[in-house]
């Protein structure tokens, strides 16, 4: 009798074992639901903070952009060896000047040129009617800079050009661009390390694409022979 209750008890205990088994593991379960959501809920509120941190970046970067619209400043201009010399800077004195070119009277600025990007640089397409090459930096704001093998000077702060006139005034325009900062730095060295095929871009500091801007008329000393 014994062994027959015995023998029962021991066929029906493997079965309450994995019912119990099967209630533990249930309840483990359900204990990590809420977990898991409560997880998901933290992820969900941590990229909605960053995309939220990130689009006020680049709207407080945007309208800093336009409070702080570059322009260039004309200091000086005169007239020897055969070429007008103009000096200006740029406003805000921290904006790079990324190139230099010569416009008609008839170009005031007020809208900006079409460009053509080419290994890292942006450069303004030029007009039809505009075919005077002759301008040259004389002088810029780094030590040793040299340009075409020729030693340019060095003038803190100020950029001085110098062209052959061939009209009674000519504007000068430039390319102002700010230095990039924050992720947007990383970005565009590694996009100029591709541009420019060298990982030698990586330690250059990196700028935005330049605004053009132009100067007032400047009336040259010499206007061109009839």
């Amino acid at each position: 009798m014994w062994d027959i209750v015995g023998r029962s008890f021991c066929q029906h205990e493997p079965a309450r074992t994995r019912v119990s088994g099967n209630r533990v593991l249930r309840i483990t379960f359900s204990n990590l639901v809420p977990d898991l959501n409560g997880r998901r809920r933290w992820l969900a509120c941590f990229l909605g903070s960053v995309v939220l941190a990130v689009a006020s970046a680049l709207f407080l970067s945007r309208d800093g952009r336009k409070t702080n619209a570059p322009r260039i400043v004309v200091l000086a201009t005169w007239y020897s060896n055969g070429e007008q010399l103009v000096t200006f800077r740029p406003e805000p004195p921290g904006a790079e000047i990324t190139i230099v070119d010569l416009v008609s009277v008839s170009d005031g600025g007020n809208a900006q040129p079409p460009t053509v990007r080419s290994f890292g640089h942006v450069f303004p397409v030029r007009n039809e009617r505009e075919t005077n090459y002759s301008l040259h930096f004389v002088a810029i704001p780094k030590l040793g800079a040299s340009m075409g093998g020729r030693p340019l000077t060095y003038t803190p702060g100020s950029y001085t050009v110098a062209y052959t006139p061939t009209e009674n005034a000519h504007r000068v325009r430039a390319g102002a661009a700010f230095e990039q900062n924050g992720i947007g730095d990383y970005v565009r060295r590694l996009r100029n390390c591709w541009e420019k095929r060298t990982l030698a871009m990586l330690r250059m500091k990196s700028y935005e694409d330049p605004t053009f801007v132009t100067t007032q008329p400047i009336k040259n000393a010499v206007p061109r022979a009839p």
